[in-house]
């Protein structure tokens, strides 16, 4: 199954680095589209396993849970969100059972601005897991979280922007946390080699109840092999932190990404091993091709 509607190509590549991501280089605006010019989306909100869509405008959320599915060059605009509930999701809410094959969301918008401050702030762009690729993230209380993983499939989180992130309440009570992204789960044990790659990405976490900009905590399940590389991490709280909480991690390793060592700082661990491979990190300088400030060491 296909919904689609015409898109106009761009040539512009999105970087490969995250300090090159801007909102005109990902999403919609790098291929010369805006969620007002779409067509609208009239088919369920729970999709189809298989189905395609392309180019339009979506104002719920959606169930990807069935697998098998894309979305690209759409804009996901709710305009009602369930509190605590994922924009977009690739579980099963019914039998808490995660997507049972490749789910992939690529240059798209989702888009928070549509909803009122509290239901933005208690809702998260995405959670699951996919394949995320060259998608404007923005207007949440957080991000992207890769949670209920299942155990079987890999997932790949590129050139994506995720900024403007807003928060309610007491963040010392009832109030929220922001993360720009998060993995709370991601077990390796029954598929050694599988593995999440979280690369070029540009995140920022600035709603002023911040957890921090990349957060891998291992509070759902074990967490392995993680690829942290050539993002920018913005904003408040610490921009990396690797949390060792209910269950054990393994094989994490940071390369080259850049930190803006804004908030609490850089980066911190807490439980369990720490980075296997901590290389090239530094401080975010502007108006450097390789924006290489300051290195920031091993937390």
């Amino acid at each position: 199954m296909t919904t689609s509607a015409g898109a106009s190509a761009s040539s512009a590549r999105a970087p490969e680095d995250g300090w090159g991501i801007t909102p005109s280089n990902v999403g919609l605006r790098r291929l010369g589209l805006s969620c007002d010019r779409l067509p609208a989306y009239r088919g369920p909100q729970r999709v189809p396993a298989g189905t395609t869509i392309s180019g339009r405008l979506i104002s719920s959320g959606l169930d990807l849970s069935a697998g098998g599915i894309t979305v690209e060059r759409s804009c996901i605009r709710p305009t009602g969100a369930a509190p605590g509930m994922p924009i977009v999701g690739t579980t099963n809410y019914d039998s808490m059972r995660p997507t049972p094959s490749k789910v992939i969301i690529r240059d798209s918008d989702v888009d928070g601005s549509r909803l009122s401050a509290t239901a933005a702030a208690r809702a998260t762009g995405f959670i699951g897991v996919a394949d995320l690729v060259r998608n404007y993230i923005h207007r949440f209380g957080s991000g992207i979280a890769i949670m209920n993983a299942g155990t079987e499939l890999d997932s790949l989180v590129a050139q994506n922007y995720v900024t403007g992130l807003v928060a309610t309440g007491d963040p010392a009570g009832d109030g929220t946390h922001s993360d720009a992204f998060t993995v709370r789960d991601f077990d390796i044990a029954s598929r050694p080699g599988r593995k999440l790659i979280v690369r070029g990405n540009r995140f920022d976490c600035d709603s002023g109840a911040d957890t921090g900009a990349l957060f891998i905590q291992t509070y759902s399940g074990p967490i392995g092999n993680v690829l942290v590389q050539r993002n920018l991490l913005e904003g408040g709280g610490y921009q990396l932190g690797l949390n060792g909480a209910r269950h054990k991690y393994s094989n994490m390793r940071a390369v080259g990404n850049r930190f803006s060592g804004t908030g609490w700082g850089p980066a911190y661990v807490q439980g369990g091993p720490g980075w296997a491979a901590w290389e090239g990190n530094h401080l975010h300088a502007k108006g450097d091709v390789s924006a290489e400030g300051a290195v920031v060491g091993r937390p």
